[in-house]
This record gives structure tokens, sequence and C-alpha cells, in this order.
């Protein structure tokens, strides 16, 4: 199974893509959020590309980094992508993952963007609880 993975944000969103048979997600690029015309170039993205699934990260704990005004943003932008595309969307918890992505970033000397990498976490995340 083709999957992209979405870290939503209000300026900008991150994306990954995974593979379900490799069991294994890869940062892609982060796209600025322009409203319905984003939600249009992720549908077209997914019909381009052959995606089977969207997997997007939904800040399930609230703290400094989010709380729940940023819940129902994602979820409203959750809504408009499942009325634009035809494969099923998913929520995965993003908790952690900016921090994460930080420390790759840091730690491991990833160049990949930020919140690629968060886009990345999240769909691994999605793939690792699909196995065992």
């Amino acid at each position: 199974m083709r999957i992209l993975g979405i870290d939503y944000g209000d300026k900008k969103i991150g994306l990954a893509f995974g593979d379900s048979e490799a069991k294994v997600a890869v940062p892609l690029d982060v796209v600025p959020n322009a409203g319905d015309r984003t939600i249009q170039a992720f549908a077209d993205r997914v019909k381009a590309e052959d995606l089977d699934l969207i997997v997007v990260g939904v800040p399930l704990k609230t703290g400094g980094h989010h709380g729940p005004e940023q819940l129902e943003k994602t979820k409203a932008f959750i809504n408009r992508l499942e009325a634009a595309v035809t494969i099923p969307v998913v929520e995965e918890d993003e908790s952690f993952t900016t921090a994460e992505s930080l420390r790759l970033q840091r730690e491991e000397g990833s160049e990949a963007a930020e919140d690629a990498l968060a886009a990345m976490l999240i769909t691994q995340a999605y793939l690792n609880r699909l196995s065992p």
C-alpha cells in the first residue's frame, strides 16, 4: 500500500511517503498551506501517484506546542481532504513528532525539513501499528 503522510500546519504542511510492504516511511517535502488549493493539489497527487491511503497527524496530547484549537483546525482539514479524495484518510497521533524531528536534525544530521521529518514519523508510527 502506498501512503501519503501529512503533518498539518496553519502555514505549511510536511509530507512523507510510506510503503506498507517495505514498512518504511521517508520524508518528502514541505508545501505552503494555501487552503482549498492545497486540498486540490493533494487530490491530484493521489491520482497521479496512485496512492492508497493518507495518514494525517493529529495533536491528541495537548501541551505547549499544540492546544485544542489546533486539533479543531486539523480535524477541519481532514474533513475537507476526505471530501476531495476517493481513498481513506486516517488519523495518527502526532505527539512529540516535532521534538523528535528536531532531534533527528541535530543528532543524526538529517537534512530533511522539520515538517517533512514529522510527517515521516507520523507515517512510520502508522506503519508500525500495522504489523506486530
